[in-house]
């Protein structure tokens, strides 16, 4: 469930040729680009919306416990930790202030553009899958991919390469560390204490596996969502993919993200924890 459309929500860009004589005159309107535009047209504005109803559901999915008290104060805690509007009010703040006047112009220059609004609008639609359509989107790429012509696969490991899985990673990662939090503090009484090193230890030895599945998830489902474009139009998208801008852009979102849910779910474990322990006083 977790691992949505990750693979698009940060592929929003497009090479766009922009002559330096038309970059200059622009840089004074590039200016007032509002980060709030920016993850609209990534699809950052929904990166978090599932996260909470995940975390909170993830305790009764996996069996952690039979237990109602412990159950609806999992779901409590995890709906008010991760509330899906504050945490991308922090991305935002986070992505504020970091792009120069030129970078900005290339961002708004393509999603202006018809291109532009045309990948909005697919990776937008795949970011919103619910997760029985995101299952069978993933079954789709993957047969794609099984009858790809060879430009075709080329283009998807092009895109692997330019578009790391850090944000599925981050984010499949804290959701493993709820299951185990779940899983260590179900059976304590009294004082709740939660043992993170014993479960990122436990996490670690686990994240290999995870990230497989996690490039397999993300090449299938850019296979899916990208299988109208054309062989010129998926290189062009490529191309500014390598841009400075467009890396820039990727790196500061992923780490934003990362920082976001890593930050979250030390205080999920330590609400919940409080939560606990004043049921079991």
């Amino acid at each position: 469930m977790l691992i949505r459309s990750l693979a698009v929500l940060l592929l929003a860009l497009s090479p766009v040729a922009i002559p330096l004589a038309e970059i200059r005159p622009a840089l004074a309107q590039a200016q007032q680009m509002v980060v709030a535009d920016l993850m609209r047209a990534t699809a950052l504005d929904v990166v978090f919306s599932q996260f909470a109803e995940t975390i909170a559901s993830s305790a009764r999915d996996d069996d952690i416990s039979t237990d109602e008290i412990f159950l609806k104060h999992w779901e409590a805690t995890a709906n008010s930790v991760f509330e899906a509007d504050r945490l991308h009010e922090r991305l935002a703040r986070a992505l504020e202030g970091k792009f120069s006047e030129e970078e900005q112009v290339v961002l708004r220059a393509f999603f202006r553009s018809e291109f532009g609004g045309r990948m909005t609008r697919l990776e937008r639609q795949a970011a919103l899958l619910a997760p029985a359509q995101q299952t069978a989107a993933i079954a789709s790429g993957d047969r794609i991919l099984v009858d790809a012509p060879v430009i075709r696969a080329t283009q998807i490991d092009q895109l692997m390469e330019l578009v790391s899985a850090e944000i599925s990673a981050a984010m499949v990662g804290q959701s493993l560390r709820a299951l185990l939090l779940g899983l260590s503090v179900s059976h304590q009484q009294g004082q709740i204490t939660v043992p993170w090193q014993d479960i990122d230890t436990q996490v670690q030895a686990m994240m290999p596996s995870l990230l497989a599945d996690i490039g397999h998830t993300q090449r299938a489902m850019m296979a899916y969502v990208y299988r109208d474009l054309t062989d010129a139009e998926l290189d062009r998208y490529i191309e500014f993919l390598k841009s400075p801008a467009a890396q820039k852009f990727y790196a500061i979102a992923a780490y934003a993200v990362g920082r976001i849910v890593a930050e979250g779910m030390a205080d999920f474990g330590e609400a919940f924890a409080a939560r606990m322990k004043s049921v079991n006083v």
